[in-house]
């Protein structure tokens, strides 16, 4: 294979991967704007290349060919126009656009003019030539005559602006360049969303690097009137034509440009493997069968069908290796909706708050979707839904009752048009007027919707696809896992806290009981307590008063935990305080009353026994403030 075979094979070969990637990103979304002008935009250039390999490979050198035909290749510069307008509206619409989308579509005009030139003016001495007509009668053939030398004026002109043109028209190409670059730079500038700015960058390099190299081997050299080496041009040429589809074929497959579908992606990631392997493959069949040819003197058919046994015997492993490789290059990145499931449920059935939770899941659809706002509603109890990433503490909505069934019953991601007249005077439709909702995902798990997911439309125009609606289906069931582990982790909190609580308690109804029993002449004593469970509000206590005056208390907290222990240690300081400034009975426990009845709510209370028992007298006065009664066994 000689250098020029090889050239025409780049040319051919970028001209079906040009159209290739045209017709894959039209089918992606045949409705959307910004696709359609990407398929035109990569359908013109591949136009070029491919009337270029034809030419070389098959018209090159043969005589009467009509030169309009040969400059029909003119039509792949309406590449330049279809650039300038993908960088006026990508990845949103640039203002100078929005000011002048009328006029925007203007700058198909010169190109059309140029085109119609070189069809129609193509050959200017064969259009003289048809311009030969003769009358017999001398006036008429004086009006013919002056008419002709006229239009052989006019003809010569458009000749000469013909050539004029051919050779400047590079410069409107080259503005067009300038000015598309410049968009695409501000329109990056502009970009939050880091998967997004990493597909402008990549697309704008490619596109630098693709239409610079052109513009040196080309427009340059047009314009300047300097000839430049064949070898070199090519060169330019060949290299243009990779970085340019290869900077767009990157962007599709590594990040994800303009959302093009995981499977469409491992198409185009196969159709490179298989143009790789078939054309390595070729070339080495081709210099085996010359290598054969050269040692044995002579072409021997024999030896190149066993060169070629050989060759098929390495093909499929060879094959599998290539393809395993550019897939471990290309399709790795987290836009892809399997890894993405797994990424997102090791991060979110970790965290244990439902705002959190809201918060990451709104992250993460931004990031890898391109969605551009995303709102997440919890149920807070019956059918009252909050907003938990509005960012304001906006109050619980009641759902009607009707929607919220049916979306308990639907379960799956819909569409926020199919809710339309369902929702139209409801506060959910409210919320999806207001914020431009596209998608609902009702949050449902154990017959219970828990919440909403709202989603409003992607950016840059993208549509949401089948693909994306199965995501976020087994997305919303993730979500409603974390939020039934959140609820799990909470009850577990308060379990644990409750039982450190009753370990307080315990603690201090311990501290609160009396370490020894008083020993008196004529009164014995023992006691025993036993909490029903960890702690409870029972307490009793001894409290010397005088010589021979003993102070005895018994009381019952109501309730349980530390509420009631802290009631107890209340009355425990209140009661050893009033008993031993010597007060009666009764005036102890109408000052303990006074003071509890004061200190604690309507719900609280303690019921309390307390006697003075004067061993000397052997005699006891007592106060029983509603606590049981006490047993008094005589001997008989």
């Amino acid at each position: 294979m000689n250098l020029g075979q090889l050239i025409s094979l780049v040319f051919l070969a970028s001209g079906l991967i040009l159209f290739m990637l045209a017709g894959m990103i039209f089918r992606e979304n045949p409705r959307g704007r910004l696709n359609i002008i990407v398929a035109l935009m990569l359908f013109f250039a591949g136009i070029g290349p491919l009337a270029a390999a034809v030419y070389r490979a098959l018209l090159e050198g043969i005589p009467g060919i009509p030169q309009w035909f040969l400059n029909s290749y003119y039509i792949w510069e309406l590449f330049f126009p279809a650039l300038l307008y993908f960088a006026a509206i990508f990845p949103e619409p640039q203002p100078v656009y929005l000011k002048h989308k009328r006029l925007f579509l203007l700058v198909f005009l010169p190109h059309i003019f140029h085109l119609l030139m070189v069809l129609l003016l193509a050959d200017p001495d064969k259009v003289l030539g048809l311009l030969s007509f003769e009358s017999s009668i001398p006036i008429l053939g004086a009006i013919l005559g002056l008419i002709l030398s006229i239009l052989k004026i006019i003809t010569a002109f458009f000749g000469f602006l013909l050539i004029f043109h051919t050779r400047f028209f590079s410069l409107i190409n080259l503005f067009y360049v300038i000015f598309a670059i410049w968009l695409l730079y501000t329109g990056y500038k502009r970009i939050e969303n880091p998967r997004l700015r990493q597909q402008v960058k990549v697309v704008i390099h490619g596109i630098e690097m693709g239409v610079g190299l052109y513009s040196l081997g080309f427009i340059i050299p047009t314009l300047f009137s300097f000839d430049l080496n064949d070898s070199v041009r090519n060169a330019m040429v060949m290299l243009g034509l990779v970085a340019g589809p290869g900077g767009i074929s990157w962007a599709i497959v590594r990040y994800q440009f303009l959302d093009i579908g995981l499977i469409a992606r491992r198409s185009l990631v196969y159709s490179i493997t298989t143009a790789i392997v078939i054309g390595g493959y070729l070339l080495i069949v081709m210099q085996a069968g010359s290598v054969v040819e050269e040692l044995i003197g002579r072409e021997s058919g024999i030896l190149n069908v066993l060169v070629v046994i050989v060759l098929l015997m390495f093909f499929q492993p060879i094959y599998s290796q290539v393809d395993d490789f550019i897939k471990r290059i290309f399709i790795r990145s987290r836009g892809d909706y399997s890894q993405l499931v797994e990424s997102l449920s090791r991060e979110i059935l970790t965290v244990f708050q439902s705002d959190r939770i809201a918060a990451t899941v709104a992250e993460m659809l931004k990031r890898e979707m391109f969605i551009e706002n995303v709102d997440v509603c919890f149920n807070e109890g019956g059918r009252h839904f909050r907003m938990v990433t509005s960012g304001s503490n906006e109050p619980p909505r009641e759902l009607e009752e009707t929607i919220h069934d049916h979306l308990l019953a639907r379960q799956s991601p819909i569409f926020a048009g199919e809710l339309s007249s369902r929702i139209e005077k409801s506060c959910l439709g409210e919320v999806i007027s207001d914020k431009g909702i596209e998608v609902v995902v009702p949050l449902v798990g154990k017959g219970k919707l828990g919440g909403l997911l709202l989603l409003s439309g992607k950016v840059a125009g993208f549509r949401y696809t089948y693909e994306d609606m199965t995501f976020l289906g087994i997305m919303g069931n993730q979500m409603v896992t974390a939020m039934e582990n959140s609820e799990l982790y909470r009850e577990s909190l308060e379990k644990q806290r409750m039982e450190e609580e009753l370990a307080v308690a315990k603690q201090i109804q311990t501290g609160l009981l009396p370490r020894s029993l008083p020993s008196l002449i004529n009164f014995d004593f023992s006691a025993f307590i036993e909490p029903s469970r960890e702690v409870g509000g029972d307490y009793y206590d001894f409290i010397p008063i005088s010589d021979g005056c003993l102070g005895v208390v018994i009381a019952d907290a109501s309730g349980k935990g530390v509420p009631a222990a802290l009631l107890i240690a209340r009355m425990q300081a209140m009661i050893q305080s009033e008993s031993r400034f010597g007060k009666d009975v009764d005036q102890v426990m109408s000052s303990i009353n006074y003071f509890i009845s004061k200190s604690t709510s309507d719900d609280r209370f303690a019921t309390c026994f307390y006697m003075q028992m004067d061993d000397r007298a052997r005699r006891i006065r007592y106060c029983n403030a509603g606590h049981n009664y006490p047993i008094l066994v005589r001997r008989n």
